[in-house]
C-alpha cells in the first residue's frame, strides 16, 4: 500500500510527540496525565490546525476507534487536497465521549475536516503497529537525521510504500 508524502512526514513527528508525553524524567508513565494537560491547551493548538495538524492530533491519542479501517486506509496515499468531506467518512470512526464536542468544533474551522482525517489516520497507524519507544528510538538512530525520512523508512518497514 502506498503512503503519501504528507503522512510519511507527519507520522514520524506524531510518534515522537507521543513518546515525549509517555514518561517523565524519572521514567514513570505519565501519558494519561500529560494527555489531560494537552487537552486543556486545545485553544492554544487551534492556530496550528492547517500548518501542523499532528500537534492537534496528539490531543486525540487513545480516543479514536476506527470501525471501518478499509475506508480510512483508502486515503493513506492522498494529500490533504484530495481528502473527502468529513461527513462521508465520519461513520467509519468513533471518538470517545469527551472528544465529540471538539470534533464538532473542528468541523467548522478552516482546515478542520482535513485535520480530523489526519488525526484519525495517524492514530490508526500508531495503534495498528503499536509503536514502542524502541521502534521510535530506532527511527531516530537511522542513517538519516531527517525525521520525515526516518518516518518513511519506518512505514516502509511495515509494508507501506512511501511517496
Amino acid at each position: 500500500m502506498r503512503i503519501s508524502r504528507y503522512f510519511t512526514d507527519l507520522m514520524a513527528t506524531y510518534v515522537a510527540d507521543i513518546d515525549d508525553l509517555k514518561t517523565d524524567s524519572g521514567g514513570d508513565d505519565v501519558l494519561a496525565e500529560r494527555l489531560v494537560e494537552k487537552r486543556s491547551q486545545i485553544s492554544d493548538l487551534m492556530p496550528m490546525i492547517k500548518t501542523n495538524p499532528e500537534m492537534l492530533a496528539v490531543v486525540f491519542h487513545r480516543s479514536v476507534v476506527v470501525k471501518k479501517p478499509e475506508v480510512i486506509l483508502s486515503y493513506l496515499d492522498k494529500e490533504p487536497a484530495k481528502f473527502p468531506a468529513w461527513d462521508t467518512i465520519s461513520s467509519s470512526v468513533q471518538f470517545d465521549p469527551w472528544a465529540i464536542d471538539l470534533v464538532a468544533k473542528l468541523k467548522t474551522e478552516v482546515g478542520g475536516e482535513q485535520c480530523l482525517l489526519t488525526t484519525v489516520m495517524l492514530e490508526h497507524l500508531y495503534a495498528l503497529y503499536e509503536v514502542s519507544e524502541d521502534a521510535a528510538e530506532e527511527m531516530e538512530t537511522e542513517e538519516s537525521d531527517d525525521l520525515a525520512e526516518s518516518g518513511g523508512e519506518w512505514l516502509s518497514e511495515h509494508g507501506f510504500d512511501s511517496h
